[in-house]
């Protein structure tokens, strides 16, 4: 049976959104800081950095099929997802503080095989929570129009704590010094930094799960035929399923790209200190609360995919335009009074594109469930999300790996001064890299198929299987 269609309380929509809060750490200290940690700070090549950041993706992502399928199949008091989500908060916490707390005296040799060991370990756990988590959104509702409104609550909060992590990072745990005027070689400050990160995941993770738990008295029961490893090669033969498949894969490998290099462009393409870079970091608060205000109003009556691949277009080339701009000389000198304020209004655009599109192909994938338990009688949540999030790991791994290969290719030193010419090359490969993979994940969306009216026409076909009902 399909679950009734009553709106979800605000509540609901509140505490499942606080889960996304474990996810925003991870995502502000993975994408954000720790490779410029490793190598700045710690004085890991880059290379080696990134090879094992890259490494601990692929790694986490070959666990994220085995846990959807796992939490498909899973039958407890507890319900299908919970028991998960309860089992990975404190090790996921825990993991998270001892990859910003590496033991002194390692060498180069010791830090790789710490970042590699941990990561993996934080990343495993993290997944143990996030794949069943995501797995609630479609047996939480089927509405096509709901989902994206669960969906935006759970971005907006998730945003708001990895800004805020991002912002306090700047403001409180890496301040500069005489030495060091980026703030990025200070290993106290990334402990504490770590802590704090570690606290907030913790409490997401259990806030969610403690606060949606009565929810599961209210959810559809799960079929009786239990979904297998089976599921994962059935909706890999879906061509919806595939075609975002190969977005994501294209688009997470750009992001891992982007993000990695994002604190060696603020520093030096654009020579901020990390209070600029903090201030910098407070404007995306302003398109958060616009994405809440406006995501309801530009998908009405519309549908996702369409909306998806618009937003993904601009988003990619407007990502990378301050640096193009500064590449042909159009971009004021680094010190001009006019760098902050343009730079601060193009992170309040870009974060709020990206934040839209993220709701919206998160939705799509939701509607997934549905299409493809039509096609193969499966109901296998879990499987799908995980499919998503493993081709989102996996790429994106290899997307940092690029970045720090990227780095040792332009002769880019761990510590000290930067050739104006090293600078440039840095600039010419995020730009170069960023629009062409961007624009291919935005073209290969045009192969997702589930319409609005699309959607409507599976609830019905499973709702009259369920009752026996010829169709």
């Amino acid at each position: 049976m399909i679950a009734a269609t009553a709106p979800l309380p605000r509540r609901t929509k509140l505490v499942y959104s606080l889960g996304a809060l474990a996810l925003g750490v991870r995502d502000t200290g993975f994408n954000s800081f720790l490779l410029i940690f490793y190598n700045q700070a710690l004085g890991l090549p880059a290379a080696l950095a990134g090879l094992a950041l890259a490494l601990t993706l692929i790694a986490d992502a070959v666990f994220d099929p085995m846990i959807g399928v796992v939490s498909d199949g899973w039958r407890s008091r507890l319900g299908r997802r919970h028991p998960f989500l309860y089992a990975a908060a404190a090790p996921a916490a825990l993991a998270y503080f001892l990859l910003w707390s590496p033991p002194h005296g390692l060498g180069q040799a010791g830090l790789f095989a710490w970042l590699l060991a941990v990561s993996v370990a934080a990343r495993f756990c993290v997944s143990l929570f996030e794949v069943p988590f995501s797995a609630l959104v479609p047996e939480f509702t089927p509405d096509y129009d709901a989902r994206t409104s669960l969906l935006t609550w759970l971005f907006v909060v998730g945003w708001l704590g990895g800004l805020t992590l991002a912002v306090s990072a700047y403001a409180i745990f890496l301040r500069p010094t005489a030495g060091d005027v980026s703030g990025m070689m200070n290993r106290a400050g990334f402990a504490a930094f770590g802590l704090a990160g570690s606290l907030v995941m913790l409490g997401g993770m259990l806030a969610a799960a403690l606060g949606t738990q009565g929810r599961v008295r209210r959810m559809p029961p799960p079929p009786a035929a239990r979904p297998g490893p089976a599921a994962l090669a059935a909706a890999l033969r879906n061509p919806s399923v595939a075609a975002l498949l190969v977005s994501v894969i294209l688009l997470s490998a750009v992001t891992g790209f982007s993000n990695s290099l994002y604190n060696y462009i603020q520093v030096f393409v654009w020579g901020l200190t990390a209070a600029q870079i903090g201030v910098l970091s407070t404007a995306p608060f302003f398109a958060v609360f616009a994405v809440l205000a406006a995501t309801g109003w530009i998908t009405r009556g519309r549908d996702k995919q369409r909306v998806a691949i618009a937003v993904a277009l601009v988003a990619v080339i407007g990502q990378p335009l301050p640096v193009i701009l500064r590449l042909a000389g159009l971009f004021p000198a680094n010190g001009s009074a006019l760098v902050m304020p343009i730079l601060t209004l193009h992170s309040a655009f870009e974060t709020g594109v990206w934040m839209l599109f993220s709701i919206v192909s998160s939705s799509m994938v939701a509607d997934l469930v549905e299409a493809e338990q039509r096609r193969s009688g499966r109901q296998a949540a879990g499987a799908i999300f995980a499919l998503r999030i493993f081709a989102q790991k996996t790429v994106s791994g290899l997307g940092v790996l690029l970045s720090g290969l990227a780095l040792g290719a332009i002769g880019f030193p761990a510590g000290g001064a930067v050739p104006a010419q090293t600078v440039r090359q840095l600039g010419v490969e995020y730009a170069l890299v960023y629009i062409v993979l961007g624009v291919a994940s935005a073209l290969a969306l045009t192969g997702y198929r589930v319409t609005r009216a699309g959607h409507a026409e599976n609830l019905a076909a499973i709702e009259a299987v369920a009752m026996g009902v010829e169709t």
